[in-house]
């Protein structure tokens, strides 16, 4: 009888991880996807009717794109180790989201601590790498591509990967 207890609650933390990830981290990152791809490749456009788009231009922020794609899709793979692994802390954070929502106190007895794991450093070697760089990137290619495609087209390409690899949480599921 614990088994069962035990796995139905695994699958309530894993229910309300995704469902953190979802609401939280998901949503607001739709619309910032679509602004930074349509401010990004709407600024190449525009340099297309002014007739100075070059092949480089066009190269270099493809590059942009696809590097801040990559970026998103190991982070997306990282969120999905985190809800594989250690759904408490993602179930944790989403409770207290909707008791600071609903004015409660939360327990004194919830750690504040992030996941544990074993990747704990890696991971965040890699958000620090990963962020440092895009902008690397962005400042380099700024000449060649333009400020705007420069800065929001790495974005764009890692807020597009992160919607397009997460978006089994938004198919409809019949839950038994």
């Amino acid at each position: 009888m614990p088994k069962i207890i035990t796995s139905r609650h695994r699958e309530s933390e894993t229910g309300r991880a995704r469902l953190y990830i979802k609401s939280r981290l998901m949503l607001p990152t739709i619309p910032l996807a679509m602004v930074t791809l349509l401010t990004g490749y709407g600024s190449l456009a525009f340099m297309w009717f002014q007739d100075t788009l070059t092949l480089q231009a066009l190269l270099a922020s493809t590059a942009l794109f696809v590097v801040g794609a990559i970026f998103g899709w190991a982070h997306v793979r990282y969120e999905r180790y985190l809800v594989r692994t250690c759904p408490e802390y993602l179930a944790r954070k989403h409770k207290l989201l909707e008791a600071a929502k609903e004015y409660k106190r939360p327990k004194r007895d919830l750690p504040n601590g992030g996941p544990h794991h074993r990747g704990r450093r890696v991971a965040l070697l890699g958000y620090a790498v990963s962020i440092l760089t895009m902008l690397a990137m962005s400042v380099t290619l700024a000449d060649r591509v333009g400020v705007y495609p420069a800065f929001f087209l790495p974005w764009a390409g890692y807020f597009n990967a992160k919607v397009i690899f997460w978006r089994e949480l938004f198919a409809q599921r019949s839950s038994p």
